[in-house]
């Protein structure tokens, strides 16, 4: 019995330790497999910080030699990609059509400065937030202020057909040295599908994709719905008219810097373009206008906000030379607002702004 007990004893003391021992090393294994874990989330995490996403510009655009002054000067042409890191803090905007697109998407407190101009009067009443100290002002469209750029240091240049010059770029290059730089004005020939493009690149750029979705979808039913109305009119014939002060009148008809009148609304031109003008049109007389003879006419006085405000009264077109036209004789004329449709154009905002005026004519049009 003794022996037996012993025996006993002995058997139930061997599976205890093997058990401790299975058990310390069910541990280990735990412990190790933690550690492995830990590890693994940890160089996961590492390689998320040192992952850095971005979002690709085309950069297609023509570089005027020098400061761009020299109409008659070939200009170099630029095509290449920009990879800008998404969600850039500080951006120098100088389109400031596309200011009002970071407006549309509810990003503006990312803009770090933009060209109002002397005493703000680069702004039209859509960019009218943009008047505050809270947004530096860098000078003018054709002359950037780079000390002010300098001093905001911005991460992302975004940049138009005004400041394309060798001078500028180069000057941006130096007090800049770490921005990306990239073109983003709408061409005359593709003018709505730039912008919708560069409203859904902002959108990406923001991770506001959806929203930009949204808000070019509402600008194409709204040219839909316009286009419609064009079609209807008893005569769409139109003459676009640039008013510049002392140096006169000027056309710009199919072809031309508001091509997008013709190519995307449907109106017809009432008279031939030279397309080998600049994109201040051809100039043209009262003769002109009284023998193309338009059911509309647009006009737009650059001159109030171009050239020392050297404004035109539109009524200045209204005399016994044009009286006779169609547009004249059933008060078809409407005057467009130079800031929207010159200064401050090619963005979200801006581009509403010149939809609404179209519609607002086409609806205001007197048939004979």
């Amino acid at each position: 019995m003794k022996f037996r007990s012993f025996y006993l004893m002995l058997a139930m003391a061997l599976v205890l330790v093997l058990g401790a021992c299975g058990n310390a090393g069910d541990e280990g294994a735990a412990s190790e497999g933690a550690e492995t874990d830990e590890g693994a989330e940890t160089e996961e995490s590492a390689e998320s910080e040192g992952s850095t996403e971005t979002v690709t510009f085309d950069n297609t655009f023509q570089v005027l030699p020098g400061d761009g002054e020299d109409n008659s000067a070939e200009g170099e042409e630029v095509s290449e990609t920009v990879e800008v890191t998404k969600n850039p803090e500080k951006v120098a905007i100088f389109d400031l059509g596309v200011a009002s697109t970071f407006q549309a998407l509810d990003v503006q407190e990312n803009i770090a400065g933009l060209p109002k101009g002397e005493g703000d009067t680069s702004l039209s009443d859509e960019l009218a937030e943009f008047d505050s100290d809270e947004y530096a002002n860098l000078g003018g469209l054709k002359s950037p202020d780079f000390e002010e750029m300098a001093r905001i240091q911005p991460d992302l240049i975004m940049i138009s057909g005004r400041q394309a010059t060798e001078n500028n770029l180069t000057e941006f290059e130096r007090v800049a040295p770490d921005a990306e730089i990239v073109y983003v004005a709408a061409d005359s020939t593709t003018y709505f599908e730039d912008i919708a493009e560069m409203t859904k690149k902002i959108g990406e750029l923001y991770d506001k994709e959806e929203e930009a979705e949204q808000l070019v979808e509402e600008m194409e039913t709204r040219i839909d719905d316009v286009n419609a109305k064009v079609s209807e009119l008893e005569d769409n014939s139109i003459l676009y008219l640039q008013t510049n002060g002392e140096r006169g009148v000027s056309f710009h008809g199919q072809g031309g810097r508001f091509s997008y009148l013709y190519d995307t609304f449907g109106f017809s031109s009432a008279d031939e373009y030279d397309e080998e003008t600049d994109n201040h049109g051809s100039q043209v007389n009262y003769e002109f206008i009284a023998n193309a003879d338009p059911a509309i006419m647009f006009v737009m006085d650059r001159g109030a906000v171009a050239g020392g405000g050297d404004a035109t009264p539109v009524d200045t077109l209204i005399n016994s030379t044009t009286e006779s036209a169609t547009a004249v004789q059933n008060e078809n004329i409407f005057e467009l607002d130079p800031y929207v449709w010159y200064l401050n154009a090619g963005g979200h905002e801006t581009a509403m702004a010149q939809i609404d005026e179209v519609e607002a004519a086409v609806d205001n049009y007197t048939a004979e």
